[in-house]
């Protein structure tokens, strides 16, 4: 059963959507992008097919979105530094101290943002059209964590070429095209993208 809860982190409630599974030996959080909420994570049932694959699954709206009350703190920025710190402050909330990251977009910048900041957080990271790379291309070299990157055929928001880009500033990453997708990729394309997303995690 999916559950929608809150937790204070400082002055902010934030709002998120869990399926927690005992058993589960891995956990994984998804972000959303800027137009976007963890509710769309429900429309392609994410929560159901990553549990059927041995993961506890976390979608939070970040501060400012969705149900979760604006905060200064994590007031989003477009350096994602604010944003790298929720990430640190949420898992350590939900008492989870190491997992898999996926976003798409605004999202995409978070994980990749994260995966500089606390590596020792990430596991394993997945981006969909990941915004922010122009403004992480020094950094991104230093990153030895699996990476996943993901990008609509027909994504006229964000360019396939950055894509192309973070695939070659990052060892451990590879790139896969979603066919006929927008830069919602993920809702555009749901079996294909599921499809990319298992076998990646599968062969980590």
């Amino acid at each position: 059963m999916i559950n929608d809860s809150r937790v204070n982190l400082g002055n902010c409630s934030v709002f998120y959507r869990s399926l927690i599974t005992p058993e589960s030996p891995e956990t994984m959080i998804l972000l959303h992008g800027k137009s976007f909420t963890s509710r769309d994570w429900l429309t392609i049932k994410a929560f159901e097919r990553l549990s059927e694959i041995g993961f506890n699954v976390y979608a939070p709206d970040y501060p400012g979105f969705g149900e979760s009350k604006d905060d200064g703190t994590f007031k989003f920025s477009g350096d994602f530094r604010n944003a790298s710190k929720f990430i640190h402050d949420f898992g350590k909330k939900i008492n989870v101290k190491r997992f898999v990251l996926l976003g798409p977009s605004m999202g995409g910048g978070i994980v990749l943002r994260t995966m500089l900041d606390y590596p020792d957080l990430i596991s394993a990271a997945i981006v969909i059209g990941a915004a922010g790379v122009e403004y992480m291309r020094d950094e991104l070299t230093g990153i030895d964590i699996p990476l996943l990157i993901l990008w609509g055929e027909q994504d006229n928001v964000i360019p396939r070429e950055r894509g192309t880009e973070l695939r070659s500033l990052v060892r451990k990453s590879e790139f896969r095209i979603i066919p006929g997708a927008n830069h919602a990729a993920y809702l555009d394309n749901p079996s294909v993208f599921y499809a990319e997303i298992f076998r990646f995690l599968k062969q980590r």
